[in-house]
């Protein structure tokens, strides 16, 4: 979810000038290339967390093929999702709290994106034991679900900087899409619904889309210069675009 800097709704300014978006792209392509390279660093934790200490690993799960073996960190955060939702929102609180801080803010934001790799290796490592047992939307749901997540984004994002529409009015919406996609998570940890799932994702899709859009604008258009907590905005942008596909693509066909 969204925490932080990146649940600061902003107005901006209107009808920027040509060499007022001159600069803005300029800022822009700083904000992108900490955006990327956060992905990359999430990669890498979400890699360590699915491979790292396998050989030596206790935790086993029975499947049709055989027994399946768990990455020790994948079983801890499948085991211990409340020490994983508590320690992805103090990595995304504390690397929006020190944004601006020169030296530090650059740091915070790798951590960060490290440790929600690691912590979201949990729902990568079951969506490809799904698929491998067959009967999944998707064959390939995590490859499938970041394509989508990078063909949505840039497709997304290339609008607003192409159309240079002023989307701020979207806040309004947005924030309360938020509260309730939050409120139905929520509800749906005692539920336990995987119709009420499968919805929820669905809404996340059209929610986070939307995100995209008012944030690509937002930057382009507002005077803002912090260029890490915009990276931070899209990352959780995109990160929760991608988890929502993941979540389709990833379900049983019925």
């Amino acid at each position: 979810m969204r925490y932080g800097q990146a649940g600061e709704f902003q107005h901006y300014a209107a009808a920027p000038t040509p060499s007022l978006v001159a600069g803005r792209l300029a800022f822009l392509r700083k904000v992108y290339g900490l955006f990327s390279a956060s992905l990359v660093f999430s990669a890498l934790g979400a890699l360590v967390a699915l491979y790292a200490g396998t050989g030596v690993s206790r935790a086993v799960i029975p499947t049709p093929d055989g027994a399946l073996v768990v990455p020790p960190l994948v079983a801890f955060f499948a085991q211990h999702w409340i020490v994983g939702l508590v320690l992805m929102m103090g990595a995304v609180f504390g690397a929006s709290f020190v944004r601006r801080v020169p030296g530090i803010n650059v740091a915070a934001l790798f951590g960060m994106a490290t440790l929600l790799g690691v912590i979201f290796a949990p729902a990568l490592f079951w969506a490809q034991v799904a698929a491998g047992m067959g009967g999944t939307i998707s064959a390939h749901p995590i490859r499938d679900a970041f394509l989508l997540a990078v063909a949505a984004f840039a497709g997304l994002s290339g609008y607003a900087l192409l159309a240079r529409k002023d989307f701020s009015y979207l806040a309004g919406f947005l924030s309360m899409g938020l509260i309730v996609v939050i409120g139905a998570i929520v509800l749906n940890l005692f539920v336990g619904s995987s119709v009420l799932g499968l919805a929820i994702a669905s809404a996340c899709v059209l929610l986070f889309g939307a995100f995209v859009l008012y944030d690509t604008s937002r930057l382009l258009r507002s005077d803002e210069s912090d260029a890490v907590g915009g990276a931070l905005s899209l990352y959780l942008d995109f990160i929760n675009l991608f988890l929502a596909l993941l979540r389709i693509l990833g379900a049983r066909r019925e």
